[in-house]
């Protein structure tokens, strides 16, 4: 089976109860983590080294990650102004080795995926991409930090989107928290559920569609 989970903020306790719930098998499942395993949450590191170990989960950047590097890579420091306190200090917690070797492994990180299963054509990415513009134009901006243009336009032709990045109570505009299936062009999926805003951790199984939350 091949699922999608964003969006996880270091709630290492929840992913892993999560994973419980799909009875996810690291043997023979896929997973896609669809950015933004770091910062707000508790247990930051431990979702990144489960992440790295286990071969069939694939991991694609999100905009928090973006942030990390950007930071280590002295860029900019916005970093600092989205709740990174934890995962920094556990990051400079470690050996210089360790450190390097889990930021060489977020930098080698794709930003989107595709996937195809079962006649469907899926597009993987952590906020969308920026809709009428040509594929080859798009830039990791558009895939880390996109909102409402992407989420309220129609999307790709013949992929269905997966994302995460805004929480869906946000698209709604309500306090509905389950996982939002676009209504108008039915060709995005957000399963960002708000988890760290008191909303849900969710999971969706591409193979049928099913959705489960922790």
């Amino acid at each position: 089976m091949t699922y999608c989970i964003s969006d996880i903020h270091g709630c290492y306790d929840t992913f892993m109860a999560l994973l419980d719930i799909i009875r996810f098998n690291p043997a023979s499942d896929t997973l896609y983590i669809l950015g933004d395993a770091i910062d707000r949450g508790r247990q930051p590191m431990e979702c990144l080294m489960f992440i790295k170990k286990t071969s069939r989960v694939h991991f694609i950047l999100g905009n928090h990650e973006q942030m990390m590097l950007d930071y280590y890579d002295c860029k900019n420091d916005y970093w600092r102004r989205n709740d990174n306190e934890i995962t920094k200090a556990q990051l400079n917690s470690v050996t210089e080795y360790e450190r390097d070797s889990i930021l060489s492994y977020i930098r080698t990180r794709p930003y989107y995926k595709t996937v195809a299963l079962n006649e469907k054509r899926f597009f993987l990415s952590h906020s969308g991409l920026a809709v009428g513009i040509p594929f080859k134009y798009q830039t990791p901006r558009d895939m880390v930090w996109g909102r409402k243009e992407f989420y309220q336009n129609k999307a790709l032709h013949r992929y269905t989107c997966i994302f995460g990045h805004t929480p869906t109570p946000y698209i709604r505009r309500s306090k509905d928290c389950s996982v939002w299936f676009d209504p108008v062009h039915q060709d995005k999926i957000c399963i960002d559920c708000g988890y760290v805003h008191g909303g849900y951790l969710a999971a969706i199984r591409l193979d049928d569609g099913a959705v489960f939350y922790s």
